[in-house]
């Protein structure tokens, strides 16, 4: 009735299953190899991967070889994973080009190989190798990369112009860089991309500068007249509703927030209560008060969570009375830290 879960394979058994006929069980291998790699089977574990990445019959299978080496820090695999990246098909090209943007050093002078070959993959033809490129390039040669965004958001390609907007937005919120000129001129031109996900993503990029000129590409997305296919950026758009004051979204946050007469719950019905109540909206605030009394502490430590985030300066004196056990510490001290810093 009930599955024996399986032990983890020892080296032996990793490599003999490389040659299973299913490709999920050599898939499966492969992510044990990964573990082997922080044991002394290190050397064999690497020698198998490379040799999978080179030489197995099926491409998925490459591909996860290629991955596997990354997520090892396969820094000793470096010259398979070059190879692989120049002349494998496409897509192994493109692992490849993902894992040397794990294992290669970070800043300059950084590994003058590996930084070059991301260059010229962040000119190929192939937009899944653009993309790879520019997330590598990020890591390896972050400082240098930000200016150089401005290229890769009128690419022909709609994921590598979003893609570009989304690792701008990174740099601004977690290194504190300043958004170039060129790059802000270049986000509010896409706000009118035939993309809805470019047109969101330098929405929000400039919502995080303090420029609210996304504010329709955000409630269109809030409303879902346009419709975008990553839940991540339809939560920042909410949540951006309540940081700008979107006012005119109420009613689709509303909506979301309590569905049609409490039925169809929305995926992201928290988050919209969150926006709604720094909206001033009594409902919502209502309702996030009223959970901090909830019967299960996950519940209460939740409303903690969303007072913070709404900046209900009504919850203070709840949450400065509220005990280790019936809400988590660590939440009600960064949600009284948020009250404080609020407006």
């Amino acid at each position: 009735m009930f599955g024996i879960r399986s032990l983890p394979r020892t080296l032996e058994a990793a490599l003999r299953d490389l040659g299973h006929a299913k490709n999920e069980t050599r898939i499966s291998a492969l992510r044990d190899l990964v573990r082997l790699t922080a044991t002394d089977a290190r050397p064999r574990a690497l020698g198998a991967l490379c040799d999978v990445l080179g030489s197995d019959a099926d491409l998925h299978v490459r591909a996860a070889a290629a991955l596997a080496l990354g997520d090892a820090d396969a820094k000793e695999s470096r010259e398979a994973l070059l190879c692989a990246a120049r002349s494998a098909p496409l897509q192994v090209r493109e692992m490849a080009i993902a894992a040397l943007g794990e294992i290669a050093e970070i800043g300059e002078p950084g590994d003058p190989e590996i930084r070059a070959l991301l260059e010229e993959a962040r000119a190929d033809l192939a937009p899944e190798l653009r993309f790879q490129a520019l997330i590598a390039l990020n890591r390896v040669a972050r400082a240098s990369l930000l200016s150089r965004l401005v290229d890769a958001s009128r690419d022909l390609d709609a994921e590598v112009r979003q893609i570009a907007f989304r690792l701008a937005e990174e740099q601004v919120l977690a290194d504190g860089a300043a958004l170039p000129e060129p790059l802000r001129q270049r986000a509010r031109a896409a706000l009118r991309d035939d993309a809805p996900s470019v047109r969101l993503a330098a929405a929000i990029l400039l919502a995080r500068v303090g420029d609210a000129s996304g504010a329709d590409v955000i409630k269109d997305v809030v409303e879902r007249k346009d419709r975008v296919a990553s839940l991540e950026d339809e939560q920042a758009a909410i949540e951006l509703c309540g940081e700008l004051s979107i006012s005119d979204a109420r009613p689709a946050l509303t909506r979301r927030a309590f569905g049609f007469f409490g039925l169809f719950r929305d995926p992201l019905a928290w988050h919209a209560r969150v926006a709604l109540a720094r909206l001033g909206d009594e409902q919502a605030k209502t309702a996030i008060l009223r959970g901090l009394a909830a019967f299960t502490r996950d519940a209460r430590t939740i409303a903690v969570a969303a007072a913070g985030r709404a900046r209900l300066r009504e919850a203070r004196p709840i949450l400065r009375g509220m005990t280790a056990a019936q809400a988590d510490p660590e939440t009600v001290a960064e949600a009284l830290a948020e009250l404080e810093t609020a407006p």
